[in-house]
């Protein structure tokens, strides 16, 4: 064996003192003199599982728990319903899932330990300390659990419901007459009784809308069951056009309607390669169907009728005078009045005045100021009234005789752009409503923003000139018959959806109701009581 090299020697001997200071200078910070030198563990702990959703939503630091009495939980209304009467769109009654609990850090992500720590006092003793982060399996105690509260709806299923609508409106049609007393129904069907009680609340002002509510009650399995419909009143100016008596003279050809449009008896379409009128509302007559006049291209139904066709329904009556007697018991008592008893030209300004001039020689225009107050423009009998303008205000323009628009008639504050818009114009005639010829409004297209009603003809003079323009009614139109308007005139009647909730003053009502909300649901009535 041959002897070591001198390096051997030498590189043994620096490893040996190197191994000594190792292990000098390596144990010296865990010598008991100097314990506060020790560094601190970090343990993280991570769930590849998930997090405990419940745990997860509970404050991680026990000093910010305020614990207190628990609350209440109330639950959403559940409906106890049949799947075999249900449409695939219905609702099912069940209520949404509860939200997800709040993230305990950026971006829903653990907090890191120091952020948890910040809102702690800092420790009076320096203390080891092993920080962790994970799931806890401490449960902080919060009492036994509040009993929900709820109330089961059986819904009534869509053939019942169309039979109770149609028994209501009927017999409420029938009472809109009988003042503020209640009313009670009752009657059977299919083996069970029902009871209905109507509450009517009358109008509070010459532009609100009468409403009722309607409560029946039936009885079933021993069980009494009830059920709530909120019933409207409608006026006549919730109707984008209604008609009494269809001139069978008259088409529908180059004209749209954009709302609902009723007539109580056939009306008259007439149609080529290029035109067809457009309802682009619920479009419901009394009679049987429709009359096709003219037509060079087939059109499909849907096409014409964009939001469907309803025959047979009830028929609407227009009232024989518009105005009654005016006395304090009349919703029209709050209003101020004037009425004039000769021909008279009215001008509305948009500064909140009107003009008035007699229609005689020489006349001077008298400037008057609206106020806050509707106002009623009344002619006496045998007085007719032209009006034109910019209005801004509450007006109602009446005539028993007639009534000739003269020119464009604007709101001074539309409500197409302007949001919660004040002016309303209603315009009525117990005969007729007229628009001037050309020489008078000039040529081109008119526009009249109100609420029409004439209660025997609205009339478009001189419309076999030909001037390829638009006659546009934003507002309502209803009337007892209709005149022709082309060549002149184009015709689009536009709804204004303020008057779904309000009219313009004294604007009549009609006989009939609709429902404005329903649930479609019986409750039961001792779950209602406790």
């Amino acid at each position: 064996m041959p002897a070591p090299s001198p390096i051997r020697w030498a590189t043994a001997l620096s490893l040996i003192g190197h191994g000594a200071l190792f292990v000098f200078f390596g144990a010296y910070p865990f010598l008991p003199g100097n314990r506060d030198s020790l560094p601190t563990l970090t343990l993280t702990v991570s769930m590849e599982s998930g997090r405990d959703t419940e745990q997860q939503s509970a404050p991680r630091n026990p000093r910010e728990i305020e614990l207190g009495p628990a609350e209440k939980p109330v639950t959403a209304l559940v409906a106890d319903e049949k799947p075999s009467e249900l449409e695939p769109d219905d609702d099912t009654g069940q209520s949404d899932p509860a939200p997800p609990p709040p993230p305990s850090g950026p971006a829903g992500s653990a907090a890191a330990p120091e952020t948890l720590a910040s809102g702690s006092p800092e420790p009076t003793e320096t203390t080891d300390i092993i920080t962790t982060t994970g799931d806890s399996e401490r449960v902080v105690p919060t009492g036994p659990p509040a009993a929900e509260a709820t109330i089961a709806l059986q819904v009534i299923p869509s053939t019942q419901q169309a039979e109770l609508t149609r028994r209501i409106l009927k017999w409420a049609q029938g009472l809109r007459d009988s003042g503020d007393t209640p009313s009670q129904l009752s009657w059977e069907q299919d083996g069970r009784a029902y009871t209905a009680v109507l509450k009517r609340r009358p109008a509070t002002s010459n532009t609100d809308i009468e409403s009722a509510i309607v409560e029946i009650s039936t009885t079933e399995d021993g069980k009494e069951l009830r059920t709530l419909l909120h019933l409207k009143r409608l006026a006549f100016s919730h109707f984008t056009q209604l008609v009494d008596q269809w001139d069978a003279k008259v088409q529908l050809h180059d004209d749209e309607v954009v709302g609902r449009f009723h007539s109580n008896t056939e009306i008259t379409l007439g149609y080529d390669r290029v035109i067809a009128p457009r309802f682009n509302g619920k479009v419901t007559t009394a009679a049987r169907g429709f009359t096709i006049s003219s037509w060079s291209n087939k059109r499909p139904r849907n096409e014409i009728f964009r939001a469907g066709l309803e025959t047979r329904v009830g028929r609407i009556s227009l009232p024989h005078r518009f105005l009654k007697v005016l006395t304090g018991k009349s919703d029209l008592s709050n209003a101020q009045r004037r009425t004039f008893d000769r021909d008279t030209r009215i001008t509305f300004y948009p500064d909140g005045t009107y003009g008035a001039q007699r229609l005689a020689r020489d006349a001077r225009e008298e400037r008057v100021v609206l106020g806050a107050t509707p106002a009623l423009l009344i002619g006496s009998r045998g007085t007719q009234l032209h009006v034109s303008g910019t209005l801004s205000g509450n007006v109602l323009v009446y005539s028993p005789e007639g009534i000739t628009i003269e020119g464009n008639l604007f709101y001074a504050h539309d409500p197409r752009r302007v949001a919660d818009a004040p002016d309303y114009l209603g315009l009525a005639s117990d005969h007729f409503i007229e628009v001037a010829g050309p020489e008078v409004t000039g040529p081109g297209d008119i526009e009249i923003d109100a609420a029409i009603y004439a209660r025997r003809r609205f009339t478009v003079t001189e419309e076999y000139k030909p001037d390829r323009a638009t006659l546009f009614i934003y507002g309502s139109l209803t009337a007892g018959t209709l005149s022709a308007t082309e060549p002149r005139f184009a015709t689009r009647v536009e709804f204004d959806p303020r008057f779904e909730h309000t009219r313009p003053p004294g604007f009549p009502m009609t006989n009939h109701y609709e429902v404005e909300d329903w649930d479609g649901a019986w409750r039961p009535v001792e779950e209602e009581q406790e």
